[in-house]
C-alpha cells in the first residue's frame, strides 16, 4: 500500500461508514457464532493501522497479535494503545503450528505481493483444531480501480472462486456471502466517475470522509444490511466475506 493510504485510513477509521459498518458486521457475526470469547488467541493478519484489533480488545479479554508487512502501518497502530504488533509477511510461515483460535484478515491476500494460496496454507497451519478464519476480499474484477492500484491490490474475487480457494487450502466454509450489497449501485457510479475525472490523481483518496449527512445515511444503510446479513446471503456486493473453520485432520 502506498504510504499516504495508511494515513488516509487512520484518519477516518473511527467514523467512516465503510469501516464502522463493516467492523460492526464482523463483530456481530463472531459473537453470534460464539467464536469471539474471553481467553482466546487472535491473529489479525494484515492489521493495518490497528482499528480492528482495538475493537476486538474492547469487546473481549483476548490475547491479540497483529502483523503487517509495512512498518508505517504499525506506527499508526501503536498509537491505539498496548497492542501486540510485529512486522510479518503472510507469504512466510512465522508462527508455530496451532497458535491461534481465530484469525482475521481483511483485504490482504489480494495484494500484489501475496500468493493467496500460500497465505491461506500458512493461516491454516497457525490455527488450532476447530479454529476459525474470518476473511474479506474485494469482489468482481470489473470493479478494479485507481484505489486498487494505490493499495497494491491486483486480484478481485467472485464467491465461487473464493469458496474453491478456501476449501483447497484446508478449510470448511461456515458462511460465505457478498457484502456492501445495498450500496453497490452507488459504487458503480463512483467507479465510472473516477475513471473519467480523477483516475490520474497522485493523491487519490477513496476513503475520504464524506459529509456528516452522507456518512450517516450510508452507515444507516450498512446497519440495515448487517441486520439482513443475519438471515440471508447476498448475490453481489463490493466485498466477499467468508467465515471458515479449519478442517479436521
Amino acid at each position: 500500500m502506498e504510504p499516504n493510504q495508511y494515513k488516509y485510513m487512520f484518519e477516518v477509521e473511527d467514523h467512516h461508514w465503510w469501516y464502522v459498518g463493516n467492523h460492526e458486521n464482523f463483530l456481530s457475526l463472531l459473537h453470534r457464532k460464539n467464536i469471539l470469547k474471553d481467553g482466546i488467541n487472535v491473529l489479525d493478519a494484515g492489521c493495518g493501522t490497528g482499528k480492528w484489533l482495538e475493537i476486538l480488545k474492547q469487546s473481549n479479554k483476548i490475547t491479540e497479535t497483529g502483523i503487517d508487512y509495512e512498518e508505517i502501518a504499525l506506527e499508526f497502530a501503536r498509537t491505539r494503545g498496548n497492542l501486540n504488533l510485529r512486522i510479518g509477511d503472510i507469504n512466510q510461515c512465522i508462527f508455530k503450528e496451532s497458535s491461534f483460535d481465530l484469525i482475521t484478515s481483511f483485504d490482504v491476500i489480494c495484494n500484489t505481493n501475496v500468493d493467496d494460496s500460500v497465505a491461506l496454507k500458512n493461516l491454516n497451519f497457525y490455527l488450532k483444531e476447530d479454529g476459525y478464519l474470518l476473511l474479506t476480499l474485494p469482489a468482481f474484477q470489473f470493479l478494479h480501480s485507481k484505489h486498487d492500484e494505490m493499495v497494491h491490490q491486483n486480484k478481485r474475487y467472485r464467491k465461487k472462486q473464493l469458496k474453491k480457494l478456501i476449501e483447497n487450502n484446508g478449510f470448511e466454509v461456515v458462511k460465505i456471502s457478498y457484502c456492501v450489497h445495498l450500496l453497490f449501485p452507488v459504487a458503480i457510479l463512483k467507479r465510472v466517475f473516477d475513471k473519467i475525472f480523477s483516475a490520474n490523481k497522485e493523491d487519490h483518496n477513496e476513503v475520504k470522509l464524506p459529509s456528516t449527512t452522507i456518512n450517516q445515511i450510508f452507515l444507516a444503510i450498512m446497519r440495515f444490511e448487517n441486520f439482513l446479513f443475519r438471515f440471508i446471503s447476498f448475490p453481489f456486493g463490493l466485498s466477499v466475506l467468508v467465515l471458515a473453520k479449519k478442517r479436521s485432520s
